[in-house]
């Protein structure tokens, strides 16, 4: 497989450090204008680099677009972006991907017409030489209205078109501290999938005994996830008062969401023109100008009364600052936007609940693009060196009729549900296997691939 990916800054240097290292087959170019950011690009990555602006013919040509399977284009300029995937497509690419902040570039549009009578000419997205379109900004925004809308501050995500749902627990308390495996008395069905301890991920056995602080990533069906929460953690109550610092494009859309489902709402914003401009667009939401977070500020605002904080600038130090004195004065939760994917660790290590990288979750949905163009969805675990990847059982594979006991699983996996309809299977069991289901199955990088072929 050969990818071209246009801009080495956190998203593309990310996509472009983890696609050789999930596919062994994969020859990379990283296409970057910047001079420092291209040596940089050289030096710790081993792909090729071109040096040059990507939506010119001759820089993508040096590139050989033209026998590229995917070209991804992760700039800071949507339209650059679309101008270079349009580009790669005239020139031979199969397949192109482009970051894109403006949601109206992938949507249809309308194209004016001379006369009241003449047809009007419908422009798709696949006209404009895109196939595949990730929003950084959307994604963040979703991610956090998620993990506000739960009663636990942890990383998670969903299976099954909703049914299932993962989680990261800690092992903090005593149910599960010093623990094996089996004798935890989970209250709901459930499967741990992996654990991650200092030594790295593990796929846990039935004797695994639980060390203070050990993170587990367990699913679950949606429902029963509250409840067995309660085994980590004390559940919180739903977030209903929220406070925002940062009105920028993530912060905007977590407030706009948030307001429309009853949330009481507040946003803080430094730039003065950004505050009024928010502040005529969201309907019921609170919006003041602030500066730097002190403890002066934040405690005014009433960030200690409120159920959860977000720090959603552009500066991801501030964020980190921010959500640590918010913690201070009282609210239970805090989560912060960070570019830097080795932030994530740092930023939770002194006290945040959950940091989260914009870019690092484009980066990672388009790695599932491309790599897992057969799965129906995917979810990194830990610091992505494990992945849960739900897949769908064709008619034709030689696994139906077969039980998930039957078959033999890479030995860093594990089974961890199973979707038959409406019908969600926490583990599966003895049920034998038939055309359609989903199966979720965790995985370590390694040992991902013997996993993918077991569905081919």
């Amino acid at each position: 497989m050969y990818v071209v990916v246009v801009g080495a800054g956190a998203a593309g240097f990310h996509l472009a450090s983890r696609l050789p290292r999930e596919k062994k087959d994969v020859e990379l170019v990283v296409v970057e204008q910047d001079a420092e950011a291209a040596d940089e690009a050289r030096r710790q990555l081993d792909v090729g680099v071109v040096q040059g602006d990507g939506a010119l013919p001759s820089v993508l040509r040096e590139a050989e677009v033209q026998r590229a399977d995917f070209v991804v284009s992760l700039t800071n300029v949507d339209a650059a972006n679309m101008i270079t995937c349009f580009m790669a497509k005239e020139l031979g690419a199969k397949k192109t991907v482009a970051r894109v902040r403006n949601p109206e570039y992938s949507g249809y549009g309308l194209v004016g017409r001379k006369s009241p009578y003449a047809p009007r000419k419908v422009v798709r997205p696949r006209s404009l030489g895109v196939d595949f379109f990730v929003n950084p900004e959307r994604e963040a925004a979703r991610e956090i209205v998620s993990i506000l809308s739960s009663l636990y501050v942890t990383p998670m995500g969903e299976f099954g078109d909703g049914r299932l749902q993962w989680r990261e627990f800690r092992a903090t308390s005593p149910a599960v501290v010093g623990k094996r495996l089996s004798e935890i008395p989970f209250p709901r069905p459930a499967v741990v999938m992996m654990v991650a301890t200092d030594g790295g991920l593990v796929v846990p056995s039935p004797s695994t005994t639980f060390g203070q602080g050990d993170r587990l990533f367990l699913i679950a069906e949606r429902k029963d996830m509250d409840e067995l929460g309660a085994l980590f953690e004390v559940p919180l109550r739903s977030s209903r008062n929220v406070v925002i610092f940062g009105a920028g494009a993530i912060g905007f859309h977590v407030a706009e969401v948030l307001e429309k489902r009853g949330v009481q709402v507040k946003v803080i914003e430094k730039n003065a023109s950004r505050a009024g401009e928010v502040s005529t667009k969201l309907k019921r939401a609170v919006v003041v100008q602030g500066g730097r977070p002190d403890r002066e500020l934040l405690t005014e605002e009433g960030v200690g009364r409120a159920d959860a904080f977000v720090a959603a600038t552009g500066d991801e130090s501030l964020n980190i600052l921010a959500g640590l004195l918010a913690k201070d004065v009282g609210t239970s939760r805090s989560i912060v936007l960070v570019d830097k994917p080795e932030y994530i660790t740092l930023a939770e290590a002194v006290g945040v609940n959950v940091a989260l990288s914009p870019l690092l979750m484009a980066g990672s949905r388009i790695a599932q693009h491309i790599l897992h163009a057969g799965a129906v969805s995917v979810a990194a675990l830990g610091e992505e060196d494990a992945q849960a990847v739900e897949f769908m059982v064709s008619a034709g594979s030689s696994l139906v009729g077969r039980t998930v006991s039957e078959i033999e699983w890479p030995a860093r996996s594990r089974v961890g549900a199973m979707v038959r309809g409406d019908t969600v299977l926490v583990p599966p069991g003895t049920t034998r296997i038939e055309p359609n289901d989903r199966i979720v199955v965790a995985s370590s990088l390694d040992d991902l691939p013997g996993v993918e072929r077991i569905f081919k």
